[in-house]
């Protein structure tokens, strides 16, 4: 199958983006696929806590192992765990880790713990599409934008409007909002399935049982990696 037509713009990085969007849509028919079961409520049930706030990249890449190393990890803290047993492991900040595994055919997740948004490492995944999301929970700033990045540049956000045909910084990613409109009123839980769901699309696999129950590799992130 050929790849969807798009305008391919002078900017590099403009164009990657848009093959890479038109790579997913050929691959996958997810543009306007829904989950079988409330994201919110998975990430209550199965996520130890990360309904309080939580920090995820889904990373375009099949190769966690390298993905790790661009992360400058503790080899020797290698832990191939699931979730309940990374919330023993774990010990909160300033401590900074890394809990990371394979998403979908194409795709490695990466739920982050101790880092800032602007963390160095986050530009050093390559040249790739790369995802963001912070939540940090009612109790403070909510739900960030749904921000991608490509080779390590900011490329715009992603996040559904508010309503249907509303303003997106990143137009070509249009067709996987619909019926995914925030709203105005809509509460955080709320935003947090939506956006789950936007990447669902993206990637081509909601977060299920499964996906919350699999074993993936936990590291720690040593200060003295990044240090300059």
């Amino acid at each position: 199958m050929g790849l969807p037509k798009m305008p391919i713009l002078g900017n590099p990085m403009i164009q990657q983006v848009q093959l890479g969007t038109a790579r997913t849509r050929s691959m996958m028919n997810h543009e306007q696929a829904l989950p079988a079961e409330n994201q919110w409520d998975l990430l209550v049930e199965y996520g130890h806590g990360l309904q309080l706030g939580f920090h995820a990249l889904w990373v375009e890449s099949d190769d966690p192992d390298e993905l790790s190393r661009r992360f400058r990890v503790d080899s020797d803290s290698r832990l191939e765990c699931d979730l309940q047993t990374l919330a023993g492991t774990y010990k909160g900040p300033p401590e900074k880790a890394i809990w990371i595994g394979p998403h979908a055919p194409g795709w490695t997740h990466v739920f982050i713990f101790g880092m800032r948004s602007s963390h160095p490492a986050i530009p050093n995944l390559g040249k790739r599409r790369v995802f963001q999301i912070k939540f940090v929970g009612e109790v403070g700033e909510g739900i960030s934008p749904l921000y991608m990045y490509y080779d390590g540049e900011p490329a715009g956000d992603v996040t559904p409007p508010h309503e249907q045909g509303g303003y997106m910084s990143l137009p070509d990613y249009r067709p996987y909002t619909q019926g995914l409109e925030l709203g105005y009123d809509s509460d955080l839980e709320w935003e947090v399935h939506l956006m789950l769901c936007m990447m669902g699309r993206i990637t081509g696999r909601f977060a299920d049982r499964d996906w919350w129950m699999a074993t993936r590799t936990f590291y720690r992130v040593p200060d003295r990696s990044w240090e300059t």
